[in-house]
């Protein structure tokens, strides 16, 4: 009896709360949850970086800068010799780059790792195709 007259005591209450209090309570909390779900959505949805032309761009200069600086693209090739300050300047000249362009760039991308893990991915793809 005792449960009962618990239940008969909360109906009682809940029923002296007008309609309108109790549906502002639980739309103040629906709105809370669907600003929060839209907000960590759009967190999800910024996660992955497009690469634009000047990503591009760098992320081909960057893999011919490697394949003539030393580095073997393939596994088993001879490693070329190093790159001089004029062989820099004409990989600069070819993908109209200058090291400003570059320095900038690396500024950007030590900023936003995700950027840079991308330009990197397509670095890999431009020496696998031996670009």
């Amino acid at each position: 009896m005792k449960n009962n007259s618990k239940e008969l005591i909360g109906n009682k209450l809940m029923m002296n709360i007008p309609l309108s209090g109790r549906l502002g309570g639980v739309l103040k909390r629906f709105t809370f949850l669907l600003a929060s779900g839209l907000f960590l959505a759009g967190c999800g949805l910024q996660g992955e970086p497009k690469l634009d032309a000047a990503d591009l761009r760098f992320a081909a200069f960057y893999g011919d800068y490697l394949s003539r600086s030393g580095i073997s693209p393939k596994e088993g090739e001879a490693p070329t010799p190093a790159l001089t300050s004029a062989g820099l300047d004409t990989l600069y000249a070819r993908h109209g780059m200058d090291q400003k362009t570059f320095d900038a760039k690396l500024r950007v991308y030590s900023q936003d790792p995700q950027r840079w893990r991308k330009v990197l991915e397509q670095v890999r793809k431009n020496l696998s195709r031996g670009r």
